[in-house]
């Protein structure tokens, strides 16, 4: 494990690839703002690694569940001034083992990430709901969706009006969340059905009422509870399914709700922000509000104007800024782990947060400017906030309240604290989808979409496909184990799909436009030109396709699904692979483990709390494919994560006989 950390350090040493990062972290060092990459320095800044980050917690080797602790063990990797500051103990004051210790941590991991995103799918299952009693806050847009959903229920749409189909769907999706109910989980059912043998012989499939579950889980990692390290990884992998559940039950009712999400263009970068306009920065994970607050903020530009404004502006971070990105247009003025850097600047005049991968550090950032911080989910509070709830009853009041906050901040502004880096952001096309590119497929196929897709795969002018997904992060050259790992796929005819944060760090490098064509290999870009003309785009599509959120992951899922009951056989006999090469938190630990499930091996890049247990990763690399027919790959090296994700591939081809 120590080689990974260095490797880390190796990577850390080639200082900020994107330049507008560059720039605004020194303006924000000037005013003695620190931001993550300062932190990171700060752990890098001592001789013989004396203020290294914690070897134990790196290892996974420190519990602090209950109170005859904190235990520290032992471990080979651990350097020698770490050893030295801990007892040479193999047991824990309650009998835990290294292996124990690390696979129960790592399950408590899974369930925080899985617990975030049932949350979500509740959030907007109750919304879902109220649009089927009819709301006028929550109009059904997408009725073709909404039937495709049914059907794959099962359903019976014929001769039902909308909200009535709607009810059952949102009483399935419920049953599924929170019970009750009896039997599997009916969106499982939907969702990969030439998985269902192989995920029940493995004990796999969860059953209704998923928030249940999830207290089962939590309660076995209490101290005094499960210690078979077996079935605390085996756990992980039950939860990573429910958590792939969720992430597919929210997908599919914000379609509903919102539309499927169509290719468009917009731009990424911080110079999407305007001095003269009232900056609404949207961030979190929930799509429903930041819609709505677009929707006011269009109503109230008047009042924008008469504040001395040209008008309001509304940009996104993070996933939510993704959702309205890819249903309409709006720009990108970063990635998550830019949110302190966009704030910084002084030119956002309110943040509009709902939930999750916000940085309690924008309290103390926001606290020396006008901005207002505004929370919106009893979920999450902070320090210095401004909270405006956003509820299924009041979503309109609250949408014109936050508004109304950001206009009132304009006034307040401090002319001479404003910067935007010197450096340009880049044009980006989003809004990918299984139901978008199916319909580019129909073009050349109307009765077997699919068909043209399969076939390119089999003549290997498509040589596999991967996903590249999950956070950016700090504690290697953050974007550039994506970019390098996307840059060596397409050179190698790889299709690349991409999510969240993953999508949007390649966007800011030119990877999701047409200007990056000289990096695909002859025959995918052949294949993207033809699909581009059958979309009727100017042009080639993207060498990266942008298929969304976080939990749009779901999206690939669904696709992988499709291929695989097209050739009638299971995902795991695909080439296919995916990577969470810069992963941060809990959430990817969650969606890796629920894809790792479904049979699509996955690789990380950043050092996973497990060093301390040879056993544990070796059943994570190896063991776990006699299950699942999938693995996970750690590879911190770029480009040696990219020769195992394509190895991989090969190893898929070779076995279909393709």
């Amino acid at each position: 494990m120590q080689k990974w950390l260095d490797k880390e350090k190796e990577l850390r040493k080639k200082g900020i690839a994107d330049k507008q990062i560059e720039e605004t972290v020194a303006f924000l060092r000037q005013k003695g703002i620190d931001t993550v990459w300062d932190v990171q320095a700060a752990y890098d800044s001592s001789l013989f690694g004396l203020k290294d980050r914690c070897s134990f917690g790196s290892h996974g080797l420190c519990c602090r569940n209950c109170n005859l602790g904190p235990c520290r063990l032992g471990g080979e990797e651990l350097s020698l001034h770490t050893k030295l500051a801990a007892p040479n103990l193999k047991r824990s004051s309650c009998g835990k083992t290294a292996d124990n210790m690390v696979a129960g941590m790592f399950l408590q991991t899974v369930l925080r990430g899985t617990s975030s995103h049932i949350g979500h799918a509740i959030h907007v299952a109750k919304l879902f709901v109220k649009a089927a009693e009819g709301s006028d806050n929550f109009p059904i847009k997408d009725e073709a969706k909404l039937h495709a959903v049914a059907d794959g229920l099962g359903i019976d749409t014929n001769c039902k009006q909308t909200l009535d189909i709607a009810k059952e769907v949102g009483r399935k999706a419920m049953e599924d969340l929170v019970g009750p109910g009896v039997g599997p989980m009916s969106f499982a059912l939907a969702l990969a059905p030439k998985n269902i043998d192989k995920l029940a012989k493995a004990n796999l499939i969860p059953h209704k009422g998923a928030t249940e579950t999830i207290v089962q889980g939590i309660h076995s990692t209490a101290q005094g509870m499960m210690s078979s390290t077996d079935h605390l990884i085996m756990s992980c992998l039950k939860f990573g399914v429910i958590d792939v559940l969720a992430l597919y039950i929210s997908t599919q009712l914000q379609d509903i709700l919102l539309g499927v999400p169509t290719p468009k263009e917009s731009k990424i970068g911080m110079d999407v922000l305007e001095k003269d306009k009232v900056n609404i920065l949207v961030h979190g994970h929930v799509p429903v509000l930041s819609e709505m607050v677009i929707n006011y903020a269009n109503n109230l530009e008047d009042q924008a104007k008469a504040a001395g404004a040209k008008g309001i502006n509304v940009v996104g971070t993070c996933c939510t800024g993704t959702e309205v990105l890819v249903r309409l247009g709006i720009p990108m003025a970063g990635s998550t782990i830019m949110q302190e850097l966009v704030v910084g600047t002084g030119v956002v005049d309110a943040v509009c947060v709902d939930v999750q991968c916000v940085y309690p550090s924008l309290s103390a950032i926001t606290k020396g400017l006008h901005t207002r911080l505004i929370t919106t989910m009893p979920e999450l509070r902070m320090d210095n906030d401004t909270y405006i709830e956003f509820t299924p009853d009041n979503a309109d009041k609250a949408a014109t309240q936050i508004v109304e906050e950001a206009i009132a901040a304009y006034k307040e502004r401090k002319i001479d604290r404003m910067f935007l880096p010197k450096a340009k952001g880049h044009k980006l096309m989003g809004g990918f989808s299984t139901e978008a590119l199916i319909e580019v497929l129909k073009k050349l196929n109307p009765e077997e979409p699919l068909k043209p897709l399969v076939d390119l795969i089999v003549d290997g002018s498509i040589q596999g496909v991967a996903v590249i997904a999950g956070c950016l992060s700090s504690k290697i050259q953050t974007d550039m184990s994506f970019v390098t790992i996307a840059k060596e796929l397409l050179k190698n005819n790889v299709l690349v799909l991409a999510t969240g944060c993953a999508a949007t760090g390649c966007a800011r490098h030119g990877l999701l436009n047409g200007e990056a064509m000289n990096l695909v290999g002859d025959s995918l870009r052949g294949v993207l030109e033809t699909l581009g003309k059958a979309a009727g785009l100017n042009g080639s599509m993207p060498p990266i396709l942008h298929f969304g959120s976080c939990v749009d992951n779901s999206r690939c899922a669904v696709l992988a699904s499709a291929i695989a009951d097209y050739l009638d056989t299971s995902i795991d006999k695909l080439p296919l692979v995916a990577s969470a090469a810069e992963h941060v938190v809990e959430k990817a630990a969650a969606i890796y483990m629920g894809v790792i499930s479904l049979g699509i091996t996955t690789h990380i890049g950043v050092t996973p709390k497990l060093g301390g247990s040879p056993y544990v990763i070796n059943m994570l690399t190896k063991e776990l494919e006699k299950t699942t027919g999938s693995t996970l790959i750690i590879e911190i090296d770029p480009k040696e994560s990219a020769k195992a994700m394509i190895s991989h591939i090969q190893k898929k081809r070779k076995e279909l006989g393709i």
